[in-house]
């Protein structure tokens, strides 16, 4: 067991966490958890890659949270083809899962894309795939990175764009 299990392990243990039926549950709890498995990642990211004050900490950390953020995440992603035909339909179910708010910075398209992908990560945890959990977001970091690099801060790119069909597959059914 590696230490990563040895730690997850223990902590469910020690807070009598039961295991989640991932099946079932709603897409948005699905989004909860991976909302915060995916901060924590970024949070840890961001103190080790832009040392600064805690408040420029916190605004590099909002770049890389934020609904555009996460959306142009998963415009990478799917635009590589990497994800399995369940993570795709995990995905899908958060994407297009309703809800009744939307962020105030950016588009309803883009808010559901970044529920989406809240919700694979949320799956991955629940799910126990610690590997894929940490690749996915691995990439999504590094991803960002090079955005704030080339233009000084996350700036969405055409070619990440998600591809027409990746919406229009799912009007006639919102299930696939």
């Amino acid at each position: 067991m590696s230490m990563t299990e040895s730690f997850i392990k223990l902590y469910k243990e020690k807070l009598d966490l039961k295991a989640v039926d991932v099946q079932t549950t709603s897409p948005l709890i699905l989004a909860y958890i991976g909302d915060c498995i995916y901060d924590f990642a970024v949070r840890e990211y961001v103190v080790t890659h832009f040392p600064g004050s805690i408040n420029a900490i916190n605004r590099k950390k909002t770049e890389f949270v934020c609904a555009h953020a996460q959306s142009e995440i998963m415009g990478y992603i799917i635009a590589k083809e990497i994800l399995t035909p369940e993570e795709m339909s995990i995905y899908r179910r958060g994407r297009n899962q309703k809800s009744v708010t939307h962020s105030k910075n950016s588009s309803i398209q883009e808010y559901r894309r970044a529920t989406g992908f809240e919700a694979l990560i949320g799956y991955l945890y629940l799910t126990e795939q610690y590997e894929r959990l940490l690749e996915i977001e691995a990439m999504g970091i590094h991803h960002l990175r090079e955005l704030h690099d080339k233009y000084g801060k996350i700036k969405h790119e055409e070619k990440t764009e998600l591809p027409d069909n990746d919406y229009s597959s799912d009007a006639e059914n919102p299930d696939s």
